[in-house]
């Protein structure tokens, strides 16, 4: 009976017990206090206001083609 509590206690503890790699290191950072809680997810933001943002941050850029061909220039 002891043998088997200490195995029960060591899979509970021993981080190399842990099912892959990813487990493992998590139950290494988690003894450590290096992981922390997950975050609720982000909410989505509103598709339509996305794309004004992009258009109104492409109309004041260079354009992509000014770019290459400036670098292939000679300098």
């Amino acid at each position: 009976m002891n043998e088997y509590i200490t195995q029960v206690l060591d899979a509970a503890t021993n981080p190399e017990w842990a099912g892959d790699e990813r487990q493992r290191l998590r139950e290494r950072l988690a003894r450590a206090g290096l992981l922390l809680a997950p975050r609720d997810p982000r909410p989505e933001p509103d598709p339509v206001a996305v794309a004004e943002a992009g258009r109104e941050a492409a109309a004041r850029g260079p354009l992509l083609s000014d770019l290459v061909v400036e670098e292939r220039e000679p300098r």
